[in-house]
């Protein structure tokens, strides 16, 4: 009878353990259009969804640095119009001053290319590149000790690609691998360039000139450009200027010993010390879906948002509603927001979607901030990214369209609007490349978004539903809150 009861009691311990250990599970995420929540403890727990106001707002401005993965390419997308991006660099000798270590006369060309570090694509990879080469103006500032926005246009210098005639460039080709002299690679972008300009570099230069110093070496070759054809292609690449692929090869035979003529190679790279960069980044939204939008349009409030990467366009979104909430507990607060796809051109399916952040804005301090309790910094940079949302969520629609979506996470942000009467702000919404954020309103310094970039310079973007009401159109951005009363 003891045994029977001591297994009866203890069962009864194992139900009251689980019914408590089912009570106390907090619920992390919520469907999209959910309804009643059940009960949890015996408190009603309810849902309910704020419509917001959207605006196509602005245009960011960006720096790309010299350590940083630049953009190249073109592209014409039918919702945002054409990009062209275009490189600038100064590339210096290994050391100064600098020698061939044999005679002028002894030396023989066989070719100069300037080859380029590759590390991926976006866009229509399929359609070729169309690339030239010029040098930069003696005469044209361009200074390691100035910072250049993606707006700064050089002026064009002398053409320097192979017999003047543009480098046709098969992006699907540039991972294969390149077996050339001493070198074993992949991922390079080889542009060769006239032996005129070959023949200076190797013969005419000279160690007591234009080799003895950088300065000296400035002068004579300031630079280059790397440029984009327009109206070719339709992807942009990635270069990396301080991966080892970025050089600049001078390919010659000398004679050696035996009087014949053996063939070696030296390298210019770009200086960490001496070299200036830029990435020339132009956006032309003429006749692009997106010019009915921006320019702002005088409407209130748009119901399309269109988001690309920086250098591109950011949206504005307020939520009056917050202001008139009642005291209650905040379960979860999600600002949602989903992607309009482009089923004309399905122009979706290589025009890839970015990450995305959302900041807060005060008209008093004219400034981005993160958003008030819900973003977490750790090491000088947001540790929370993913869980606050800046991530694409990949979802198939029942056409088995591949669609994106974005759950923002602003339940702290809200819980402090409703119990300590905080301020209600403006949100900023806008794909980062390499940004800084105020920490709050009123601090003094900035810290990075991410200790790595968020996104790569003018790669993504994305179409999306803006606000409106909620009821007549249920894949509009809105903020559902799951809630308590107290």
């Amino acid at each position: 009878m003891n045994l029977f009861k001591r297994k009866k009691n203890f069962s009864l311990f194992l139900f009251l353990f689980f019914v408590l250990v089912a009570a106390c599970t907090k619920i992390i995420t919520s469907d999209i259009g959910s309804g009643l929540i059940p009960p949890v403890d015996g408190v009603i727990t309810k849902d309910t969804v704020l419509d917001v106001i959207t605006k196509n707002s602005g245009e960011d401005t960006i720096r790309v640095g010299l350590y940083d993965d630049h953009t190249l390419g073109y592209t014409d997308d039918p919702l945002f119009g054409k990009t062209t991006a275009d490189i600038n660099v100064q590339v210096y000798p290994p050391y100064f001053p600098y020698t061939f270590d044999t005679t002028a006369d002894s030396r023989i060309l066989d070719s100069v290319v300037l080859v380029l570090s590759y590390r991926g694509a976006w866009g229509d990879s399929t359609q070729h590149l169309s690339l030239n080469v010029y040098d930069m103006p003696s005469d044209e500032p361009f200074s390691k000790d100035s910072l250049y926005t993606n707006v700064k246009r050089f002026a064009e210098g002398n053409l320097l690609t192979e017999n003047n005639v543009a480098k046709d460039v098969d992006i699907t080709a540039l991972n294969d691998s390149v077996h050339l002299f001493n070198e074993a690679a992949i991922n390079q972008l080889r542009i060769r360039l006239n032996n005129s300009f070959g023949e200076k570099l190797l013969n005419e230069f000279d160690s007591t000139s234009e080799y003895k110093n950088d300065t000296l070496f400035r002068a004579a070759l300031n630079g280059f450009q790397i440029k984009a054809e327009q109206q070719m292609g339709n992807a942009l690449i990635r270069i990396n200027l301080q991966d080892t692929n970025t050089k600049l090869a001078i390919y010659y035979k000398f004679k050696d010993t035996s009087g014949g003529y053996d063939t070696t190679v030296r390298y210019f790279r770009a200086n960490p010390f001496y070299s200036a960069s830029s990435n020339y980044i132009l956006r032309d939204r003429t006749n692009a879906q997106v010019a009915q939008f921006f320019p702002p349009n005088s409407n209130a409030q748009d119901s399309l948002l269109y988001l690309q990467t920086e250098p591109g366009l950011y949206s504005t979104i307020n939520i009056p509603g917050l202001s008139g909430l009642p005291n209650m507990i905040v379960h979860r607060a999600e600002l949602l927001m989903e992607q309009v796809p482009d089923n004309t051109s399905r122009s979706d399916t290589y025009f890839t979607a970015p990450n995305l952040f959302l900041a807060a804005y005060s008209q008093d301090s004219a400034r981005r901030f993160a958003i008030p309790n819900d973003i977490q910094f750790f090491n000088g940079s947001i540790a929370n990214l993913i869980s606050f949302g800046v991530l694409p969520n990949k979802k198939v629609s029942t056409s088995g369209d591949t669609l994106y979506n974005y759950n923002f996470e602003l339940s702290r942000y809200v819980q402090g609007i409703v119990t300590r009467k905080e301020p209600v702000y403006e949100l900023v919404l806008y794909a980062p490349f390499n940004s800084y954020i105020y920490p709050f309103e009123t601090a003094t310094f900035t810290s990075p978004i991410s200790s790595f970039p968020l996104n790569f310079p003018a790669i993504g973007r994305v179409r999306l539903s803006g606000g409106s009401n909620h009821i007549a159109n249920p894949n509009c951005m809105r903020l559902h809150i799951i809630y308590s009363l107290l």
